[in-house]
């Protein structure tokens, strides 16, 4: 990724600049008198959300007695 530099007693001047250049996928780097300040980046490209049926398929098991109900020793009864 390429990289611009803005000094921020002229960035209210070059704001179009400094927008086109993030909107561009460039890193920007701004200075005050040439001593770097901080880095802006441009957020990653989202990507659609994707579902993939049976991704996990069987990645969970339930035993087949999954729903009947507990003993009262469970309960200490």
């Amino acid at each position: 990724m390429s990289q611009k530099t803005f000094d921020i007693a002229n960035l209210s001047e070059n704001l179009i600049d400094f927008l086109s250049e993030l909107e561009e996928r460039t890193e920007v780097l701004l200075t005050r008198e040439g001593v770097p300040l901080a880095k802006v980046m441009p957020l990653p490209m989202e990507q659609p959300a994707t579902s993939k049926v049976g991704l996990n398929y069987e990645a969970m098991v339930m035993s087949d007695d999954f729903d009947e109900p507990l003993p009262d020793s469970f309960w200490g009864l």
